[in-house]
């Protein structure tokens, strides 16, 4: 008889799913369960399931035999809706132990533990496949890929529980609006001022001390006419921690000054779910697009109607138009004139910013000198200069710039004399070479996706001709849908990638303007603007740090951003 190892998989998305979830529910109700519960056990329903499973010997009447192995993978607490496979260690684990042939088959209680995000997570399933086979519990039944009829149900499995958590997610966010637009608190982490009430709940309570520096932090912005930035830094001097303990910034200011809770108001949707590549964050939204509570609470109300509106004003006149980056961006005179704006770090890490400031002429101080630009560390603007800890936290503009172009000048000298182009020419190639294999996988997705829609579209002919499908028309129809937005998604990849290789790769006629804009750098940016000298010192340097009087100055020369940074 053949004996097979046998491994096992089991996830849960929340804690409430463990053991450890119910013990903590129970002593938060304090209650104590009549079963007992082991600290030590995790997802015991789906864990038991498995075993009960693997009991049964589903393959022993093909004289296979299932030896059970040690090798239990648990993900506890864990959302395969919300979380990139990269990140799963339990997956990845299991994965990895397969690879170097630990075990024959795994077993999992559900498909959708290996995840809820579709084709992300079918394509990691199908992975695990050329290593080892797989057995779905309640299924009873193992997890193939032979053929087409099983490529569209075991896609349309995985499309269907990622569709689950979105609906779940719906629902659950129509619940909290609900809540909010009767005007009550929907839970969470209170902002800064509150705590969630001790005996009622959906209601806050104000906490006097927080309550005092929320005023205050309004007065400093809308009477003293400080910027959010300083205000910051004073906080922070003053030893006044977060709520969470930590240090304050400008973007806790700036959540303090639009929150309509202050005037006692709630409002919901402050931030919104945005799938990314690793995935899904919550991403602030812009002003306005948070909807607010219709019911007025005076208890709540701290600055007043007033204050807070005049907050608001002040805000919006500090932000200006502008169209180089498509939307609005707060106006930043001074940083605009910086050359090494962006590559700049303080001693302590800190990133550096443009200001000005003007001498003292006599010993008297009652006459200043000419207005000159500086640089001067974020940290230690807001933080102070023991948070910063350098032995210098300023510098003027004129001598950093010249030490840092002097560089970059000698280097573009260097390159004309070593004949570098012809490494750079084959760096562009090995570049090329990467993105040649980009634009393979993006048009593989493009195949895949234009195969599942067709596929999908010709069972759904089926229907409209009479025959018989075995799948869902529900599911079809929803599917080709999906597969026709999927679609032109890595459609619009393939061209962006596509873009990508003609500004990222250099022929023949790029390699000549090259070595013109080499051989003639200190002429070009002698008579450049301000912005063009940053771009073509950016397409050099990728970092400059310094360390009292010493400047390092880190090259790292972009070619195909140096081209393009000259008109």
């Amino acid at each position: 008889m053949k004996e097979l190892r046998i491994a096992t998989f089991a996830r849960g998305s929340t804690t409430k799913q463990t053991s450890k979830g119910k013990a903590k529910k129970a002593s938060l109700n304090r209650k104590t369960s009549a079963r007992e519960i082991s600290l030590e056990d995790d997802l015991p329903l789906q864990k038991d399931s498995i075993r009960e499973f693997i009991n049964s010997q589903p393959e022993l009447s093909k004289g296979i035999k299932w030896i059970m192995t040690d090798l239990e993978y648990i993900e506890a607490g864990v959302s395969a809706f919300h979380t990139h496979v990269s990140k799963r260690k339990g997956l990845n684990q299991a994965f990895d132990d397969a690879k170097a042939g630990l075990y024959d088959i795994l077993v999992i209680y559900k498909l959708d533990r290996f995840g809820r995000r579709s084709v992300e997570s079918l394509n990691h399933a199908l992975k695990f496949l050329k290593h080892c086979r797989i057995w779905v519990v309640d299924k009873k039944r193992e997890f193939t890929n032979n053929g087409d009829a099983d490529e569209i149900l075991n896609f349309i499995e995985f499309w269907s529980a990622r569709k689950s958590s979105v609906d779940t997610q719906i629902r659950v966010t129509d619940a909290m609006q609900l809540i909010h637009k009767e005007g009550y608190w929907t839970g969470g982490n209170p902002p800064f001022g509150y705590i969630n009430h001790p005996e009622l709940s959906n209601m806050l309570q104000v906490v006097p001390h927080e309550a005092e520096t929320v005023r205050e932090i309004y007065k400093m912005y809308t009477t003293d006419g400080f910027g959010m930035l300083k205000i910051a830094g004073i906080l922070n001097e003053q030893n006044i921690k977060t709520k969470s303990g930590n240090d304050w910034n400008s973007g806790i200011i700036r959540k303090i000054l639009r929150n309509t809770v202050y005037k006692g108001y709630l409002s919901y949707g402050k931030t919104k779910t945005t799938d990314g590549e690793f995935g899904s964050y919550q991403k602030y939204t812009k002003d306005g697009e948070e909807s607010v509570s219709g019911k007025y609470w005076s208890e709540y109300d701290i600055v007043g109607e007033e204050t807070w509106a005049k907050a608001q004003k002040i805000r919006h006149s500090r932000v200006k138009t502008n169209s180089l980056f498509g939307g609005k961006t707060p106006s930043k005179s001074q940083t605009g004139q910086g050359l090494l704006v962006g590559l700049l770090k303080c001693e302590c890490g800190s990133n550096m910013t443009r200001g000005s400031s003007r001498d003292w002429l006599n010993h008297k101080r009652t006459e200043k000198g000419e207005l000159y630009g500086t640089y001067r560390c974020l940290k230690r603007i807001k933080a102070g200069a023991a948070a910063c800890g350098a032995s210098k936290g300023q510098y003027k503009c004129a001598d950093l710039d010249a030490t840092v172009i002097k560089t970059v000048k000698d280097y573009m000298q260097n390159m004309v004399t070593a004949d570098m182009l012809c490494e750079i020419k084959k760096k562009s190639a090995q570049t090329a070479q990467v993105l040649a294999e980009k634009l393979k996988s993006a048009k593989q997705e493009i195949e895949h996706w234009t195969k599942v829609k067709n596929k999908s579209n010709d069972e759904l002919r089926k229907f409209l001709i009479g025959e018989a499908s075995e799948f869902n028309r529900e599911q079809l129809t929803e599917l080709y849908e999906e597969a026709v937005r999927e679609l032109e998604r890595a459609t619009r990849a393939y061209s962006q990638l596509q873009a990508s290789t003609k500004s990222k790769t250099l022929d023949e006629a790029s390699l000549m303007k090259l070595k013109r804009l080499i051989d003639d750098w200190n002429g070009i940016f002698s008579n450049a603007t301000i912005e063009i000298k940053r771009r073509m010192i950016a397409a050099v340097v990728s970092e400059i740090r310094l360390n009292g009087t010493d400047v390092d100055v880190e090259i790292a020369f972009d070619y195909a951003g140096y081209i393009d940074s000259v008109p």
